[in-house]
């Protein structure tokens, strides 16, 4: 059973908040269409990749309005959470599914997502294949131990600002996936809402003023509303 603490109104769904977002950010529907089709795999497989789909959502929603905040492009931080977890279509369920007895066999099969999700989306999507492989680069234990060459001549403001979005990116993905049970920090139970906030600081120590001011404004925050199960 993958369980998460719930913290955005369940009320409206997550395809709802996906298509205003689509609506809001004018992505017209020919790059919609690209999305969705680069998610289904996630989103259909089983139930232990939908709960990645749904969380990938989440992280998209997290990423656009940091983005916002911090006044910048919102498209290219959304798009990226979209698909920065695509790759894990590819992992063992077994090991995806996991919320305890982590293994560092395990460890080793979930880092391959990265580049596998930077493959698929080269080609097609590069500025977010740029972008997405740096998500896990930002955390102790970073990952992959070496970047591909960019896949362009990009000059150094660019480069600057895919890293910068992979920050971002980085931030979201963490906040989100502290609300899921495991048992990488003790108990297999979920945290707090406090103690995520903590645990936000403490894993991103770099970013202590951000992350402080994305909690003042709601972006993040330590209220939970329910925990929804996704039986496997």
């Amino acid at each position: 059973m993958d369980i998460f603490s719930q913290y955005l109104d369940p009320r409206v769904t997550l395809e709802e908040r996906l298509r205003h977002a689509f609506d809001r950010l004018l992505i017209p529907d020919n790059e919609r269409a690209i999305l969705t089709a680069f998610l289904e795999p996630l989103r259909s497989k089983s139930p232990v990749t939908r709960a990645h789909y749904e969380h990938s959502i989440r992280v998209a929603l997290l990423a656009r309005h940091i983005a916002q905040f911090m006044h910048l492009n919102e498209k290219p931080a959304f798009t990226a959470g979209l698909m920065h977890d695509i790759g894990k279509c590819q992992v063992d369920l077994g090991t995806l599914g996991k919320t305890e007895g982590w293994t560092e066999a395990d460890t080793e099969a979930i880092k391959a997502h990265v580049i596998d999700g930077y493959r698929f989306l080269r080609n097609c999507l590069d500025f977010t294949a740029e972008i997405v492989v740096l998500h896990h680069r930002f955390q102790k234990g970073d990952y992959p131990d070496e970047l591909p060459p960019h896949l362009h001549n990009y000059s150094e403001e660019t480069k600057a600002m895919i890293a910068l979005y992979g920050r971002i990116l980085a931030l979201a993905d963490t906040y989100d996936a502290l609300h899921r049970v495991n048992d990488k920090f003790g108990a297999c139970t979920t945290l707090s809402g406090e103690e995520i906030k903590e645990k936000m600081i403490e894993l991103n120590i770099d970013q202590h003023r951000l992350i402080s001011q994305l909690y003042d404004i709601g972006i993040f925050t330590t209220a939970l509303i329910a925990e929804k199960s996704i039986s496997q």
